[in-house]
């Protein structure tokens, strides 16, 4: 008589394990702004944004910003906060599996004439940062942050090569339809726009709805 044997799912052994790592959540969508609601993205005023404090200059132009901040309150994009707010519960509900809940404070639209781009930045008073490409040929966005070697020493090291592990820069592409979302520390740049036609982007933070009661 045959001994029975059980399928186990082997795990890999030796593994590496991305102990504390900082989540980006990137998807491709079919989503696409409608003819009515491009047409009040570009009716926007608009004004040159300014560096901030620890913000590094950038060698190209710098964008273009609406001065509305919170464009989310007009009802013309109504259809645009809900898909862009769906996504962003499924990340933080299904993703993190957080339950306290997280809302939109600020939201708004950048243009990137030909030859602009994006210095590097943060977003302080938010918990997350949410980016949706809304007219982007192809572009880059690149995240930068200390790796946990740096974190914990004064030392310099050299590295063949670099991985989600030891990297200091981590470049994504991007286009039209793209949506992001990454926490609000993190320190990103745009490279400059290369097409000769304007880069409209559309982003969003988040913040608790309420906050945890002190212990």
């Amino acid at each position: 008589m045959k001994e029975k044997t059980e399928n186990k799912k082997l795990e890999p052994n030796p593994i590496v394990i991305p102990l504390f790592p900082h989540p980006v959540y990137k998807e491709m969508t079919d989503f696409r702004f409608n003819p009515a609601e491009l047409k009040l993205v570009h009716s926007l005023t608009l004004e040159t944004l300014e560096l901030e404090g620890g913000s590094e200059r950038s060698l190209s132009p710098s964008i273009d910003v609406s001065k509305d901040r919170e464009i989310f309150k007009k009802k013309e994009f109504k259809r645009v906060r809900e898909f862009i707010d769906g996504k962003a519960q499924h990340f933080f509900k299904k993703c993190l599996f957080l339950k306290n809940e997280l809302i939109i404070t600020k939201s708004w639209v950048t243009r990137g004439k030909p030859n602009t781009a994006h210095h590097a930045h943060r977003h302080p008073n938010a918990l997350f940062s949410l980016v949706y490409y809304i007219d982007c040929p192809s572009a880059q966005l690149t995240f930068s942050h200390r790796n946990f070697m740096d974190e914990y020493s004064l030392f310099s090291y050299d590295f063949e090569q670099f991985n989600l592990y030891t990297a200091r820069q981590w470049t994504i592409p991007v286009t039209t339809g793209l949506l992001l979302i990454f926490p609000a520390s993190l320190f990103h740049q745009s490279s400059p726009n290369l097409h000769s036609t304007d880069k409209w982007v559309f982003s969003c933070n988040y913040f608790l709805k309420t906050l945890p009661t002190p212990v």
